[in-house]
């Protein structure tokens, strides 16, 4: 199994433009069922909180850059979490999505 970093090295997604494949990730997340979606959420909470708790014992006005690595860093992190626990839904998702696209 690949492991996606970005939405547009999915070979299902390859024929749709950015806008496209956001609306289809999110058809695909909306079908997750609540315990994948949860075990989901704690993948990206619990690692964030460990940073954060982290950040807080940095002294100074070394915390600004620690606290902007960790924004930036955020969606670098979730991103491929996202994409990857979403993928059995995809096929599903896409379907769905061309149905309202034909309508």
């Amino acid at each position: 199994m690949a492991l996606y970093f970005s939405s547009r090295h999915i070979p299902q997604l390859s024929n749709y433009s950015f806008t496209q494949r956001a609306m289809i990730l999110s058809m695909a997340q909306e079908k997750m069922p609540v315990p994948r979606r949860l075990i989901c959420n704690m993948a990206k909470l619990v690692p964030i909180c460990l940073i954060f708790f982290f950040i807080v014992e940095v002294e100074g006005w070394w915390k600004v850059p620690a606290l902007l690595a960790a924004g930036i860093g955020y969606p670098l992190f979730t991103q491929p979490i996202n994409l990857n626990m979403s993928l059995p839904y995809l096929d599903k998702a896409i379907k769905q999505f061309e149905a309202q696209q034909s309508q």
